[in-house]
């Protein structure tokens, strides 16, 4: 049986596209168990549902840095209260940070990759000091390298989101100026990362994600049919060596290690009064996960496809 557990570093989502890579070869996608010597079940305190970050502004994270990043940065709009905001200096290869936001609040971008050329001669302080540049973004609802930011050095400029474009345009110094010393500076918008996926064979699934903020402890459980996964209230939660254990009012569902800790022989099944129902792992693949099981449908993920 595939496993139900993986290394949890390869979950913490950070900006390096290698490990989100890895993230998404690990069968199981499950945060690796604590090695305790403890025989028996400790329950996890503290870890039950917090509400989720999007829904409250005070539960976003400022940008580290950012009083002194906001004379550097450089604003482009689509015309339609969206924008773009990217460093002055370019990194190596893609200018760093970029945001993306209404102009009251923005949000770092995850980058994947990409180029950028600066022009020469450009006057501190012009609303465009880009020739040319080509940045790849991820959004967790599509496929890797499917949306882009592009200036051609024709001054053609656009954002892509899954082959949907927007056109963008530099927004004149004093306005831009006004807009950034104004406006809010966040870390990534959604902070949370997959944790757990299986399912019945008669299709309803089991979803557990967790926070991907460093040293929190925080779990959120979903059950349903694909597509209208819907999240449950958790009772407790139970790690350890011999597994795990999610508690809801209705049922519970568990994940027991093999005693022989062969990962490919954990088992997990869902546990209502006396009836136990077996199940099977489902590989955690990003689009399925945040763009068809449905727990983050209508989430805004605080990335420019929310709004192209």
């Amino acid at each position: 049986m595939t496993t139900f557990r993986a290394q949890s570093s390869a979950l913490m989502f950070s900006n390096a596209l290698a490990k989100w890579v890895s993230a998404l070869c690990l069968l199981g996608a499950c945060v690796a168990l604590a090695q305790t010597n403890t025989p028996s079940p400790t329950p996890v305190r503290g870890a039950l549902p917090l509400p989720l970050p999007w829904r409250d502004s005070e539960g976003l994270e400022p940008f580290d840095g950012i009083e002194e990043l906001r004379s550097k940065l450089y604003l482009y709009t689509d015309g339609g209260g969206h924008y773009l905001a990217l460093a002055e200096t370019v990194n190596q290869l893609v200018p760093k940070p970029v945001f993306w936001g209404d102009g009251n609040a923005f949000f770092a971008q995850r980058l994947l990759g990409g180029h950028a050329e600066k022009q020469s001669g450009t006057a501190q302080g012009t609303p465009d000091v880009f020739l040319k540049f080509n940045i790849m973004f991820l959004d967790l609802r599509t496929k890797l390298f499917a949306n882009e930011i592009v200036k051609k050095e024709s001054g053609e400029f656009y954002i892509a989101c899954t082959g949907r474009r927007k056109n963008l345009k530099p927004v004149p110094t004093e306005e831009a100026k006004a807009i950034v010393k104004r406006a809010k500076f966040y870390k990534r918008r959604f902070m949370r990362a997959p944790h757990l996926l299986v399912r019945d064979d008669t299709g309803t699934y089991y979803y557990v994600d967790k926070s991907d903020k460093e040293g929190e402890l925080d779990f959120q459980f979903f059950i349903g049919p694909r597509g209208r996964l819907r999240q449950t209230k958790l009772r407790n939660i139970v790690q350890d060596r011999e597994g795990e254990i999610f508690a809801t009012p209705d049922g519970s569902l568990r994940i027991i290690v093999d005693s022989d800790r062969n990962k490919n022989r954990d088992e997990a099944y869902w546990m209502q009064a006396s009836k136990k129902q077996p199940l099977v792992s489902v590989p955690i693949d990003m689009p399925f996960v945040f763009g068809e099981l449905g727990m983050y449908a209508r989430q805004k993920l605080g990335t420019p496809c929310d709004d192209i």
